[in-house]
């Protein structure tokens, strides 16, 4: 491996060059304006907090966090590595507690670690929480809202993964194992790994029904609600425990069905995301050809607590699966002129929402400008011509 030189960049943090820069600022603006005609206001937490105040997710968000000494305080500061925790601080602190809130949020955060194998370590996390409304209603309108923030950034079609969390909590509350025993069950579920998880069962001489029923968990998937009639069937044992689940499955889908019929669903009742955090519907967009996840998001929050539904995106990944189109300006060029009838002209250009580079001194060239145009004197007015060779 070459040593790195002061003037590269560390592993995994990426840069962003103008024309790439135009398309995600337009789409970061574009997904706002989305969030805000739903009611979503925008709030902007601060790059760094005290550690603590950061970590409160968990191990995984602790091993992601970036530390400093503020030389203040003394004490040790974290950067974001989720803005998501940042924002349900904001409602639970500034928002009033009683009353619905909605909040959307965009800006970069920073991991240790990648999330996958080559990934970035920067990414520009966009999002949208509701606080303070526990039930389908809520569910479905986060869910919508993402298909709706996927159509703006000019997703034509992908798939929605969903499942729930309270089918896996439904079964494992019925035993008798600690929480690294859990975790360990966790992990081979969402992998999927039949013979490990057998193994893992057969090591626990774990013959009872309810672990039979986590034997069937990892297959129990597909596309259509007939996953969800084979739950109930094979679930028997906790079918009571697991029916407001799968209600809430239903609901939601075909809230999506009638508002977005082009998106393919998928059903994974196996798919609890960190079971620990979430607590409810759980979901993830999917587009063809990648195999990352575009977005994410579910319910969460352990109980007793504020209820809290949102869904966060990483708006590189997204600008780069959609197909949003940025408007073209007209870039023209202004020789160093100081002639107050070419200052009002370009003005006027500049407010009509075009271009206009200026020159800096009277040795600038026009077919160096970048700029197919320019404006020239004919007659005593600036117009707008053509630049040729």
């Amino acid at each position: 491996m070459k040593p790195l030189t002061s003037d590269q960049l560390p592993e995994g943090i990426e840069e962003v060059l103008p024309e790439r820069a135009r398309v995600l600022e337009a789409c970061r603006r574009q997904l706002l304006d989305c969030f805000e005609s739903w009611g979503y206001a925008l709030v902007s937490p601060p790059l760094v907090e005290f550690r603590d105040a950061l970590v409160t997710g968990g191990d995984a968000l602790d091993r992601q966090t970036f530390r400093l000494t503020d030389p203040l305080s003394g004490r040790t500061l974290g950067v974001r590595t989720d803005i998501t925790p940042q924002v349900a601080r904001i409602d639970r602190q500034q928002m009033p507690q009683d009353q619905v809130v909605r909040l959307c949020y965009a800006g970069s955060v920073l991991r240790a670690h990648p999330e996958i194998l080559g990934g970035g370590r920067n990414p520009i996390q966009v999002g949208a929480e509701l606080y303070g409304h526990e039930g389908m209603q809520s569910d479905a309108e986060i869910v919508l809202l993402l298909c709706a923030a996927l159509r703006t950034a000019g997703c034509a079609r992908w798939c929605l993964d969903m499942g729930h969390a309270g089918v896996f909590r439904a079964l494992v509350e019925q035993t008798d194992w600690n929480v690294r025993e859990r975790d360990e069950l966790f992990e081979l579920i969402q992998r999927k790994a039949h013979a490990d998880l057998g193994a893992w069962l057969d090591a626990r001489s774990a013959n009872t029904p309810v672990a039979e029923m986590i034997r069937r968990l990892p297959d129990l998937s597909g596309p259509d609600e007939k996953v969800l009639d084979r739950a109930v069937q094979e679930m028997e044992g906790v079918r009571e425990r697991i029916q407001p689940a799968l209600e809430t499955l239903r609901v939601v889908a075909a809230r999506v069905r009638d508002a977005h019929p082009e998106v393919q669903l998928h059903f994974d009742l196996g798919e609890a995301s960190g079971f620990h955090y979430e607590s409810g519907l759980v979901f993830a967009a999917y587009m063809e050809g990648q195999g990352q996840e575009i977005a994410r998001g579910g319910r969460y929050g352990a109980q007793g607590e504020r209820p809290a539904t949102g869904f966060s995106l990483d708006l590189r990944t997204l600008a780069r699966c959609g197909s949003l189109t940025v408007d073209e300006r007209r870039r023209i060029y202004a020789m160093a002129d100081e002639d107050p009838a070419l200052q009002d002209a370009i003005a006027g250009l500049r407010l009509q929402g075009h271009t206009v580079v200026r020159g800096l001194g009277p040795e600038d060239s026009a077919n160096e400008s970048g700029c197919p145009e320019q404006l020239v004197n004919e007659d005593g007015a600036w117009v707008v011509r053509p630049i040729t060779p």
